[in-house]
């Protein structure tokens, strides 16, 4: 569409700006005949306002007034063309259209407005040409990026190219970069606009324009922004699915229905490999996202535990990640108070890695700690267990770790462990048992010392990790781990 300043500059017309020349990049959206003394009732923002003087009045208080309400009827500017008995304009008026920033041109009474209508008539259908091929070339580009890239990054990289645009996804909670085109960098362009993307989503489209940048339009602009809410808000969507279905299969293994040992190839599909634990997560009050919807916060878009609500504290299962307990700690506010669970083993199950992630709990909010680990404070005691639920919380705290360990890595710490004690802590009569060299010996049960905490050579470790090792063996609960056979 034409400006001000494109129209007066054609020389056929022969127009001239002779006030409010500050406003001539005004846009020209229609073009208005009135002669009526009140144009502001009959014409509309965008508006070129074409008179030949009659309806104005003669002086120059009036004609001041007259021009302040046409103003503010956001015409674009006012063409006079004057008849000979047309009051003449006073330099008041020019004054206030200079002062208002808008434009007065003058043309000579022989312009036919019907001619200039049509000027700007074309000048309009082109633009709206050009905008339909614009949109239909977007619409098109999308479609195409849906085919070629796997993820959102890569679509946005191509309407980005396409566009001459720098273009990125911002949370509008954190200020977090969710998606960003793989090249160029919005902050570092020319013009940075921030525009919202409406939805759920609760974010921001990030626009930093290139000097060539073809994206001038605003509702090309809508356009690109309802794109992207419909994608950010299919994003969505799938993470609801996958925290139900995760909510699904953590109530199954906290209800015995699954056994863990079944459900680990579809834990280990689903991302979660290596060491896993339980959390029990209390949500703080006024964290940026709620309990229900924390599977949607930026920090865990890649990588989410399993959630399950109860009552009011959030259980999950995830792994053993302390990038992931700070990821909820920030996403569900500073208040929230998670308890962690030793390493979850096959032989103590789920259940029992929840309860030690609820006692957990209870001694950080005790303590004042924000996240604390099953065993971090340890009371000292150690008793022979009664019953098979003390008997799986004494092997789960002071065995889980080695059992874990040994599963992923296909190694035998638990066994050396064990050979080691039974051998009275001696280290030759132990090497010579398990057939190995005396410093891998001492590598191992380093290692054991790491993972539990608990100096194997000691008098209290020997205790623990001794009552801890016939708890587990009088239960069945090492069953399928590699133990010795001679105790």
């Amino acid at each position: 569409m034409l400006t001000v300043h494109e129209l007066a500059a054609m020389e056929l017309l022969r127009l001239e700006i002779v006030a409010g020349s500050g406003g001539s990049s005004r846009v020209i959206r229609w073009a208005h005949t009135v002669e009526l003394p009140d144009p502001w009732r009959w014409v509309s923002p965008g508006d070129l306002v074409m008179t030949t003087g009659v309806g104005l009045p003669s002086t120059a208080h009036a004609q001041v007034d007259w021009l302040e309400q046409l103003q503010q009827s956001n015409a674009s500017a006012l063409v006079i063309a004057p008849r000979p008995d047309a009051p003449p304009l006073t330099p008041q008026m020019l004054e206030a259209a200079d002062r208002m920033y808008f434009p007065i041109i003058h043309a000579s009474f022989e312009l036919e407005f019907v001619k200039l209508s049509h000027l700007v008539i074309e000048s309009v259908l082109q633009a709206q040409r050009e905008r339909f091929n614009a949109s239909e070339r977007l619409f098109h580009t999308y479609a195409e990026a849906l085919r070629r890239e796997a993820d959102m990054g890569g679509r946005l990289a191509v309407l980005a190219q396409t566009l001459d645009l720098d273009l990125a996804i911002e949370d509008a909670v954190s200020g977090i970069c969710i998606v960003e085109a793989r090249q160029g960098n919005p902050s570092a362009s020319h013009g940075l606009e921030r525009i919202p993307i409406a939805g759920r989503a609760n974010a921001n489209l990030l626009i930093g324009r290139r000097p060539k940048g073809s994206l001038d339009d605003s509702i090309l602009v809508r356009s690109l922004v309802g794109l992207l809410g419909v994608e950010l808000e299919r994003e969505m969507i799938h993470r609801d699915t996958q925290r139900m279905e995760g909510a699904a299969l953590l109530r199954s293994l906290l209800d015995n229905e699954t056994e863990f040992a079944i459900a680990r190839p579809t834990l280990k599909r689903k991302g979660f490999d290596g060491t896993l634990v339980s959390l029990a997560i209390k949500p703080g009050a006024a964290g940026p996202w709620n309990a229900s919807e924390v599977h949607q916060a930026p920090a865990l878009h890649l990588a989410c535990p399993l959630l399950l609500e109860a009552d009011d504290l959030l259980l999950a299962l995830s792994c053993d990640n302390p990038a992931m307990i700070n990821n909820l700690l920030d996403s569900l506010g500073s208040s929230t108070v998670i308890g962690v669970s030793g390493p979850i083993a096959t032989a103590t199950g789920l259940r029992e890695s929840l309860r030690q992630a609820r006692l957990a709990l209870a001694q950080a909010q005790e303590t004042g700690a924000l996240a604390l680990r099953y065993g971090d404070i340890d009371t000292g005691l150690v008793m022979a267990p009664k019953s098979l639920p003390e008997a799986r919380a004494l092997v789960g705290r002071y065995l889980g770790a080695l059992i874990e360990y040994d599963r992923v890595n296909n190694a035998r710490l638990l066994n050396t462990l064990i050979t080691f004690l039974a051998n009275d802590g001696n280290w030759k009569a132990t090497a010579i048992d398990l057939e190995v060299h005396r410093q891998t010996l001492v590598y191992r049960m380093k290692l054991v010392g790491q993972l539990t905490g608990i100096k194997a050579t000691s008098t209290e470790g020997i205790a623990r990790l001794w009552i801890a090792i016939q708890a587990g063996r009088n239960c069945g609960l090492l069953e399928g781990t590699d133990i010795a056979k001679s105790m």
